[in-house]
């Protein structure tokens, strides 16, 4: 099969490891070239990636297309935010995408991802407009005031007064345009899965609290995707940049798709709330498994799900300035029963890693690194970001194993290597050892001095030992790109 793929920017999250994920279901992956992408700093190359996504259609070349809408809409997730662009602008971009299905002489499958614009709850403007950094905080509690009075909640007195004298005007009605055009947009995108546009909808929600218009929005969608009796066919939930990975795998794995025997470590880590999400861990893990379209069964052997996860906080690598640090949790109890459920599962292991956002748990991972007889029964491993990116990334690598298994095992086994070593490096030796010393300072030489000790455990611990390249690139030490040479 040959899946055209339009990823949301040019991050290796969203662009590097869902061309690994293709590969390694033993499908090909046709991608625009990078540089046509959104980045940090600009939008995609609108019109040209437009007319490369149309000639590899109109061509023939390919069978299905995963694309995320906000890339061709808007430029990308960034862009997506930060766009001063009008409703008809964005709509005539869209009735483009409408013809796509007639350019081809043969049937194609389009899955497609469209994001609900975030409210983060920080005063850090580097994906954000400019004002975010003088009244993000006040915008995020703004926005969950005015969401709590349209749900019929009862606010402090004077608490909404004194949030709109504290944002002008002018800023607050630009952040209601920005959210009332995308969201006009989704409606719209909702709507055209009547005329057979789209085959499977995810609208994803990335940095939300319990409140605010995103959330508002969220249910809005909700409700008319329930009346159009959509349910099988669109998805709503927490989530962003792992999306892609799960199209992905509901994709390859549109037959046949394996049982799911679900495990949390401990038992009471899904009521744990998840951090960036306004809801528990366990919801998240019950609306990622139902996108990617499998089915829990307690007695599957053959995947076990692993969900490891905090007893009573989830910790958090990164610590925000006038925020507690939770970057040391204790885990070991859950560590240790993790390990033993790992010993015990008849067959391939997913396993999940949410003790922490944005990063591994070191205490696991120290452990399981000792261990290469169980690092040999995980079929995928993620603990990066958020807790459904985590979730939703390891499943989807994943559900792409075992498709690709049914093809090419010497393949799969490569593919899965890379998939394995990538997210070991990224989640753990990277975000929870090595990020930290750098101290904000985005030097590939030091990093590369930093983590190359882990690296040679890792690739030890694997019986891997690739030749790698990494970069920034973003220019920041949020994330990392670890590219293998050769290919």
């Amino acid at each position: 099969m040959k899946i055209l793929l339009i990823p949301l920017d040019d991050r290796p999250v969203t662009y590097s490891y869902p061309q690994l994920l293709a590969k390694l279901g033993g499908a090909e992956a046709i991608v625009p070239p990078r540089t046509m992408m959104g980045s940090l700093s600009r939008g995609a190359q609108i019109d040209e990636l437009f007319s490369f996504c149309e000639g590899c259609l109109s061509r023939n070349e390919v069978d299905a297309v995963v694309v995320c809408l906000d890339s061709l809409l808007y430029g990308g997730l960034i862009t997506s935010r930060r766009s001063t662009e009008q409703v008809k602008t964005i709509q005539a971009r869209l009735d483009r995408l409408k013809k796509w299905k007639e350019l081809s002489n043969k049937p194609i499958t389009i899955y497609a991802q469209s994001s609900i614009m975030r409210i983060s709850d920080n005063y850090d403007n580097t994906e954000e407009k400019e004002y975010w950094s003088r009244f993000g905080r006040e915008l995020f509690e703004w926005s969950a005031c005015l969401h709590r009075l349209a749900s019929g909640e009862k606010l402090a007195p004077g608490l909404l007064e004194s949030l709109e004298r504290r944002i002008p005007g002018d800023i607050r009605q630009d952040y209601l345009d920005t959210r009332f055009r995308n969201f006009t947009i989704n409606m719209t995108v909702l709507k055209s899965m009547e005329d057979g546009l789209i085959d499977h909808l995810v609208f994803s929600q990335d940095d939300s609290g319990a409140w605010g218009l995103n959330v508002g929005e969220r249910d809005r969608l909700i409700s008319v995707s329930q009346q159009m009796s959509l349910q099988n066919k669109v998805n709503i939930y927490a989530g962003a940049d792992e999306v892609m990975c799960t199209l992905l795998g509901r994709l390859l794995m549109a037959e046949n798709k394996p049982s799911l025997q679900l495990q949390f470590s401990p038992e009471n880590c899904s009521t744990v709330a998840s951090r960036y999400e306004g809801q528990d861990i366990g919801t998240t893990v019950q609306a990622q498994i139902k996108a990617i379209g499998l089915n829990i069964n307690d007695s599957s052997n053959t995947l076990t799900m692993i969900v490891h996860g905090p007893s009573e906080r989830q910790g958090d690598h990164i610590t925000l300035p006038g925020l507690p640090d939770f970057s040391n949790i204790d885990s070991s109890k859950a560590a240790a029963n993790t390990i033993n459920l790992i010993e015990s599962a008849p067959g391939f292991v997913i396993l999940c890693d949410v003790v922490y956002a944005n990063g591994g748990d070191p205490i696991l991972m120290e452990q399981l690194i000792k261990r290469p007889e169980l690092l040999k029964k995980i079929c995928s491993y993620a603990g990066w970001n958020t807790t459904g990116n985590t979730i939703g990334s390891a499943l989807g690598t994943a559900v792409c194993t075992i498709a690709g298994l049914e093809i090419n095992n010497k393949a799969v086994s490569d593919s899965q290597k890379r998939s394995l070593f990538t997210r070991l490096v990224d989640d753990w030796a990277y975000q929870t050892k090595v990020r930290k010393e750098l101290q904000g300072e985005p030097s590939t030489q030091k990093l590369a001095e930093l983590i190359s000790p882990y690296i040679k455990t890792v690739s030890a611990a694997l019986g891997f030992e690739p030749s790698v390249r990494l970069s920034f690139p973003w220019r920041r030490t949020f994330e990392i790109e670890i590219g293998f040479e050769g290919g």
